[in-house]
């Protein structure tokens, strides 16, 4: 009869020991964060919204024997370091612009948290709410996404995102009963967007400078322009490359007409009235805007009159920042 008592003591020992390894089991740790948008160029930025898939540095872990409950984890964006009341922005120290962007806690960027608001993720069972934390760290993540409308210098745009967290998880499930554990935690998100400079050229007309019998009768022709976009602040040069060989300061226009080849010459003068050549390029310094280059196209009426015929040349236009 003695044996049977002992027994049944070893036996209610180990049932607490159990209890005691599961609940050690059970933990939410918070590290810094990170968000880093993929570095892409003013206009892109400008007209696309870029989004990243944040880690948030909040990281919970138990064990996955709990039965149904109710699980919360819930983050409230305390602060942002450049906020503008509710609107979370990026921001550049150097050319003092700002980025707003928003940030979700679904990868649809349908539910946007506001700076100073809360939101809660949710799961009737451990497992469940333990699926959310896929962050490449692991840590339970944030979708942050760019507003569009922009007009950035190029340069990097940087953040940083306060979140308080506070939790309410059953780490274990004994028929149907839990033992919960509350608990609170703050993480700190750094965020970066890499904005490059681009150019596009608009606009590069033809010039036709008509029909005339000697080279002197041509006119200039100064309504043509280029039309060339570049990032705000970005330095740019424009080249223009004659596919036909200069004489001297002039380029050429070519004719062949029976297997000979005669030139009529020409000159782009800039606006300063200079002579544009391969070596003396126009340089401007972008606005973000579309920007008119204007020159006129002159040709050289001293030139020994040359056969009739149709004279063209082709210009490569370069651009350069």
């Amino acid at each position: 009869m003695n044996k049977i008592r002992r027994w049944t003591v070893r036996m209610l020992m180990s049932g607490v020991l159990l209890f005691s390894i599961q609940a050690a089991q059970a933990a939410c740790t918070s590290s810094s964060g990170s968000g880093t948008f993929a570095s892409n160029n003013s206009f892109t930025i400008g007209t696309t919204a870029e989004q990243v898939t944040a880690t948030s540095g909040f990281t919970c872990t138990g064990s996955a024997l709990s039965l149904l409950s109710t699980n919360t984890v819930t983050a409230t964006i305390a602060s942002t370091a450049n906020a503008s009341g509710t609107s979370a922005r990026l921001y550049n120290d150097t050319s003092k612009q700002y980025l707003p962007y928003i940030i979700c806690k679904d990868s649809a960027c349908a539910t946007p948290v506001n700076v100073g608001s809360s939101t809660t993720w949710s799961s009737t069972t451990l497992l469940g709410l333990l699926g959310l934390f896929n962050a490449s760290d692991g840590s339970l993540p944030l979708y942050l996404k760019t507003s569009t409308g922009s007009n950035l210098q190029a340069g990097t745009y940087t953040d940083t995102i306060n979140i308080s967290w506070a939790y309410h998880i059953c780490f274990i499930g004994v028929a149907g009963l839990c033992v919960y554990t509350d608990g609170t935690a703050n993480t700190a998100i750094a965020v970066t967007l890499a904005v490059t400079n681009y150019c596009y050229i608009d606009s590069a007309p033809n010039v036709n400078f008509g029909s005339a019998a000697f080279p002197a009768g041509f006119a200039s022709v100064t309504s043509n322009s280029l039309s060339v976009r570049c990032t705000l602040g970005a330095t740019y040069s424009v080249n223009l490359n004659s596919s036909n060989n200069s004489n001297g300061s002039y380029r050429q226009m070519s004719s062949t007409v029976n297997s000979v080849t005669s030139y009529l010459q020409y000159q782009l003068l800039k606006s300063d009235a200079t002579v544009w050549t391969t070596a003396n390029n126009t340089a401007a310094t972008g606005t973000g805007l579309s920007q008119s280059i204007p020159y006129t196209a002159t040709v050289n009426a001293t030139q020994a009159n040359v056969p009739a015929g149709n004279y063209s040349d082709t210009v490569l236009v370069t651009v350069t920042y």
